[in-house]
């Protein structure tokens, strides 16, 4: 299987199977075309071959790594598909030719034509063979707290990534024990005799879980296995940056971090996709309030005030709790019971989904990483909604602002309204506070949250 991703994903295979499609399309559409002469067909064929060919090969594009990945780096496409253009303008340019507008919409058309065909067929052929457990990456983690664990959830809960973490390495975890459910395999400093026995094709390096005489053998192992690919999460700041970008401008091999930030075409599409669904939900939210006010009398309705987008203090209507066991109750448990805070949503002031709601009695300073958790509107639902637990960590939607967007939306909206259906209980709306709420713990973790009683 080593041998199979790297013939796959080696450079001059990944420009080949690029420049074939191309090839096949550029052929097609001028065969098809009336006025171009026999001898024109292949030589323009060939310089839409040549273009693409020469680009991915020069600059490098293709690594071992994609033929794991479903979704190809768009920057690759673009890249290649302006030279493509260029390269046209340039050919007529030199001999002093008149460039015509459908030969140049013609070609062009079928570079972007071939490269979404070309991958639209290689996604289903990834899907197809990963889900036969095939060409997924095999992962081990180095170092084991928190931060460790949250990479770990995601990992097991994002099957695009196509990684399997099998193993943990850590200095303080006993053999045969588990970080959720992954297990100890041994110490950092056995990396190189674990890659070799789990055959692991990448490692996540935990910085700061780990000694530095760790870090600097993980580092030693790097730089000998030209096949391995290694990634650092450096330390809880890497986790709250938007994005880590390589240092550049003549600068050492350093990486910056930036912070949080939702981008401007993010936000709206955002709000697009809460409009849209929360008018859509509205008939839903009328069917649950005339369910519960039929089964059962009292206010259809209880109000709570939750820290909004900047630290507001926003009102959330959730559904009232009826007697223990009606069926109001039920629905109150579940995520039917968030639907009458959809007037909030249709105006801003909450999303559909966003991190876990925060009450407004916490004062804000005592909120770790509150600009960043404050970036976006609380959500009705969110990651901490996965799995049903009230256990979760302001981790999570650190890492859910950090890598937001707008299609981890909806898959997060699409599981949230399959639980819905399916009438699962629902993690409670939102954060209750035991009365040491100022004494959360600095690390990011809500040692101070505690799950509501049941009702």
């Amino acid at each position: 299987m080593r041998q199979l991703v790297a013939i796959l994903g080696h450079r001059t295979f990944g420009a080949s199977r690029d420049a074939a499609f191309v090839a096949a399309v550029t052929a097609t559409v001028l065969a098809i075309s009336d006025g171009y002469p026999a001898w024109e067909i292949p030589a323009l064929t060939l310089i839409n071959v040549l273009v693409v060919l020469a680009c991915g090969i020069a600059t490098d594009l293709y690594d071992t790594s994609h033929p794991r990945v479903i979704a190809p780096p768009l920057q690759r496409m673009v890249r290649t598909l302006i030279w493509v253009l260029l390269t046209y303008l340039t050919v007529h340019f030199v001999t002093d030719g008149t460039p015509e507008r459908r030969t140049i919409v013609y070609l062009w058309g079928s570079a972007v034509t071939a490269f979404t065909v070309g991958y639209a067929l290689r996604a289903m052929a990834l899907v197809w063979f990963q889900r036969r457990g095939m060409l997924r990456e095999r992962l081990l983690i180095v170092g084991g707290d928190e931060q460790a664990l949250m990479v770990a959830n995601q990992i097991a809960h994002d099957h695009r990534l196509a990684l399997e973490a099998v193993g943990v390495l850590d200095e303080f975890a006993p053999r045969s024990s588990l970080l959720g459910n992954v297990p100890v395999l041994g110490d950092p400093l056995e990396l190189d005799a674990i890659i070799e026995r789990t055959r692991a094709t990448a490692v996540i390096v935990v910085a700061n879980a780990i000694s530095w005489e760790a870090n600097e053998y993980v580092m030693q192992v790097a730089a000998d296995r030209r096949e391995l690919r290694v990634f650092m999460v450096a330390g809880v700041s890497d986790l709250l940056s938007s994005e880590v970008l390589a240092a550049r401008d003549g600068l050492p091999p350093l990486v910056r971090l930036r912070p949080a930030q939702l981008k401007r075409s993010d936000a709206i599409v955002k709000r697009a996709i809460d409009v849209s669904v929360g008018v859509a939900l509205l008939p839903l939210m009328v069917a649950v309030l005339a369910i519960a006010r039929l089964t059962s009398r009292g206010s259809l309705t209880r109000k709570r005030q939750v820290l909004g987008r900047g630290g507001n203090v926003v009102s959330m209507r959730l559904l009232a709790y009826g007697p223990p066991g009606s069926l109001r109750s039920r629905l109150a448990g579940g995520r039917a019971g968030k639907l009458p805070a959809l007037p909030a949503v249709l105006l801003g002031r909450l999303s559909l989904v966003g991190p876990r709601p925060l009450p407004a009695t916490v004062p804000i300073e005592a909120v770790p990483w509150r600009r960043r958790l404050l970036l976006m509107a609380p959500g009705l639902t969110g990651p901490w909604d996965r799995d049903g637990s009230p256990s979760d960590s302001l981790l999570d939607d650190l890492t859910y602002i950090r890598t937001y967007t707008p299609w981890s939306d909806i898959r997060l909206l699409v599981a949230s309204l399959g639980r819905l259906m399916t009438r699962q209980r629902a993690v409670p709306a939102v954060r209750e506070v035991t009365n040491g709420a100022s004494a959360l713990h600095p690390n990011g973790i809500d040692a101070a949250f505690e799950p509501p009683t049941s009702r």
